[in-house]
C-alpha cells in the first residue's frame, strides 16, 4: 500500500478524514495476532486503486470510512447501525429515531390513532439481560415523510443472520447485528430511496453461495489468494478452527483451486500464442 498514492487520488475530499482513513489502512495492515501472524492477511492483495474506490464509493453518501462505523473487511465494506442512522440525518436533519431491543421480561405495547403511533417499552428486569433472552427488536422513526414503525421478532431476526453468513460478527456482537438488522428492514421499506447505494456496498446483503455456516471471513480471505502455495497454507492453518465445517470450507479452497488454476492456464497458453518478436536479429539472418 502507497498512502501518498492513496491521498493524491483522494485529494478533492475532506483531508482531516482522508488523513483518518490513511491511519485506519496502516493499522488494517501492520495489526498482528500473537503469534506475529498477520491479522488481516486479505488486505495485502487490496491494490491502492481499489483502497481510493471504497472511500469514493462510501462518500457519495456522505459518510467516510472512518474504522468506528464504517469499515473495511475481508469481504468489503462494512456498516454498522450508527452509520444508518448518521446516513438518515443528513437528509432528514428533523429525524427522530428511536430503536431498541426487547427481552423476554419487558412489557413492549404499541398502537396507531389516526396514523399517530403511540408506543411503550417497559425493561422490567434491566440488569439482567442476556442476549438469549431477546425476543424481538423494534424501530420507530419520525420525520417530515411520516412516522414508522417496523417490529422484528427473534425468529426473523435468526432466519436474517443465516442468509446473512457473516456468523462471526455475529457471535461478537449479537445484540448490534440484531439492531442493525432491525434499521435495515426499516429504511428498506420506507426510505429505499436514500439507502440504494449504501445497501448494494454493505456486505450483510445475502450471499446464497456461501457454503451453510462457513464464516464469510474465510470467504472473503480464500478470494483474495493468488496462487497454489498460499492456497495450501491457508488451508492447513485453519482447517482445524473449521473442522466443525469442513465440507464448507473445502468446498470454498477446492473452488479457489480450481480458479487458480484456470487463470494459470490461461496465462501459460497467451504466453505460447504471443508473437515472437522479429525485430532482434541475430548475425546471419537474412534480410
Amino acid at each position: 500500500m502507497n498512502t501518498k498514492i492513496i491521498k493524491a487520488g483522494l485529494a478533492e475530499y475532506d483531508q482531516i478524514k482522508v488523513d483518518s482513513y490513511v491511519d485506519y489502512l496502516v493499522k488494517i495492515e501492520s495489526a498482528k495476532n500473537k503469534d506475529g501472524s498477520l491479522r488481516n492477511p486479505w488486505f495485502k492483495y487490496k491494490t491502492d486503486e481499489e483502497l481510493i474506490s471504497n472511500y469514493k464509493k462510501v462518500a457519495l453518501d456522505g459518510l467516510s470510512i472512518d474504522g468506528e462505523h464504517v469499515t473495511l473487511q475481508s469481504q468489503g465494506i462494512v456498516y454498522d447501525y450508527m452509520a444508518y442512522k448518521m446516513k438518515m440525518l443528513l437528509v432528514y436533519p428533523e429525524t427522530l429515531f428511536d430503536f431498541g431491543l426487547v427481552y423476554k421480561d419487558d412489557t413492549f405495547k404499541f398502537q396507531k390513532q389516526s396514523g399517530k403511533i403511540i408506543y411503550q417499552h417497559e425493561i422490567n428486569n434491566p440488569f439482567n439481560q442476556d442476549e438469549k433472552d431477546i425476543i424481538g427488536a423494534y424501530v420507530v422513526i419520525s420525520n417530515k415523510r411520516g412516522q414508522f414503525l417496523t417490529l422484528l421478532s427473534k425468529e426473523n431476526i435468526e432466519k436474517c443472520r443465516k442468509v446473512a453468513r457473516t456468523d462471526t460478527i455475529w457471535k461478537a456482537w449479537y445484540s448490534e447485528m440484531s439492531i442493525k438488522t432491525a434499521i435495515k428492514k426499516a429504511v428498506k421499506v420506507h426510505f429505499a430511496d436514500i439507502y440504494s447505494n449504501i445497501e448494494t456496498l454493505d456486505n450483510e446483503n445475502s450471499d446464497l453461495e456461501l457454503p451453510l455456516d462457513v464464516d464469510i471471513e474465510d470467504k472473503g480471505n480464500i478470494e483474495q489468494i493468488k496462487t497454489l502455495d498460499e492456497l495450501k497454507k491457508y488451508y492447513n492453518k485453519n482447517k482445524s478452527r473449521n473442522a466443525g465445517v469442513l465440507k464448507g470450507f473445502n468446498k470454498l479452497v477446492s473452488n479457489r483451486k480450481t480458479e487458480i488454476e484456470e487463470l494459470e492456464k490461461k496465462k501459460a497458453e497467451e504466453v505460447l500464442e504471443a508473437p515472437k518478436d522479429d525485430s532482434i536479429r541475430q548475425p546471419g539472418d537474412e534480410e
